[in-house]
């Protein structure tokens, strides 16, 4: 039972310190993927253009930047939030 906190943790804080660092450009990609409308479903972006108006994030290239930084914030609280899985899996493994 002490081995999902450990487990989950690792994972955790590994994908946090990836976003972080931003390594391989991965909070850019992840920004490019999640973010930019182009990725959208097809028949939402087909009800933005039959309706008359462009889909609310298409100024996605504009604020790129921004999102990436808070990408990569996000990617510290999740960094944190794995070391505290960590520690309570530790604990659990030292006291079992």
């Amino acid at each position: 039972m002490f081995l999902i906190p450990l487990l989950l943790g690792a994972g955790l804080v590994l994908v946090g310190l990836a976003l972080v660092t931003d390594h391989r450009g991965l909070a850019q990609r992840s920004v490019d993927t999640y973010f930019n409308p182009l990725h959208a479903d097809p028949g939402l972006l087909r009800t933005f253009s039959r309706l008359g108006f462009e889909h609310p994030g298409t100024d996605v290239l504009r604020h790129a930047p921004l999102q990436r930084r808070l990408v990569r914030i996000w990617g510290g609280f999740a960094s944190v939030f794995g070391l505290v899985f960590l520690v309570v899996g530790v604990v659990l493994f030292v006291r079992a």
